[in-house]
């Protein structure tokens, strides 16, 4: 597949608060965003949507890995450099 645009979101040091803000925030909203996939697949056709729930359990377990991650570098007083990018792509 042909990569349309590779888009820099973050890129920079952060204290444990400022990350904490960015990356869980960012987690939550894609696990919101599952939820109500699965509550319209629930409404719609009355069954769960499994590529949803499934994705939702990967986000918890990456939430679960981003916090051990800020209590560690809070405990110890340290910044954190975050780099993310989002590449697009048509799908055929």
């Amino acid at each position: 597949m042909e990569t349309l645009k590779k888009i820099n979101l973050f890129n920079g040091e952060f204290n444990s608060f400022e990350a904490r803000e960015i990356l869980l925030d960012m987690c939550n909203k894609n696990i919101h965003f599952n939820k109500v996939q699965n509550f319209s697949s629930q409404v719609r056709f009355g069954e769960d949507d499994e590529k949803a729930l499934h994705r939702i359990s990967q986000l918890r377990e990456s939430a679960e890995s981003i916090s051990d991650i800020l209590q560690d570098a809070k405990a110890n007083n340290r910044k954190l450099k975050i780099k993310s990018f989002i590449e697009i792509e048509y799908e055929d």
